[in-house]
């Protein structure tokens, strides 16, 4: 795919090492290194695909079963380690001058990863703000 572009041929670079990823992102727990890494592979279709694929178009571009599933960006074991991820309303948020800081909602802590997603989901008639991508 990259040899197929106009100026391939144009440029040439001198072949540098690989840069190893948690030397570049220190503080990085190594559930997030591999995240990373999977996103920054040079082949298209070897990289961890942030939407849903379906196992014909995986099969179909070569991909393993194992690994990455679909949506594999989201089912990364990243986003079930801990510390997880907290909701928008338990985060720091600046305040404006003149006004007190807001205070945080408390959420009940029943959370569990046993149980299903749907259960442990917010009502989205508490959110005030929808997200801006939905």
């Amino acid at each position: 795919e990259i040899v197929e572009l106009p100026d391939y041929n144009k440029i040439s670079f001198t072949e540098q090492p690989a840069m190893r990823l948690d030397a570049l992102v220190p503080d990085a727990p190594p559930q997030a290194v591999r995240l990373l890494r999977s996103f920054l592979l040079y082949p298209s279709q070897q990289r961890c695909p942030a939407r849903q694929v379906g196992a014909s178009a995986r099969s179909a571009a070569g991909l393993p079963a194992d690994g990455c599933r679909p949506p594999a960006a989201l089912l990364h074991p990243y986003f079930f380690s801990a510390p997880l991820p907290a909701h928008h309303s338990e985060l720091p948020a600046a305040h404006r001058a003149g006004r007190p800081p807001r205070q945080p909602r408390r959420l009940p802590a029943d959370f569990s990863l046993d149980l299903p997603l749907e259960s442990s989901l917010v009502d989205a008639a508490l959110l005030r703000t929808p997200a801006a991508c939905l």
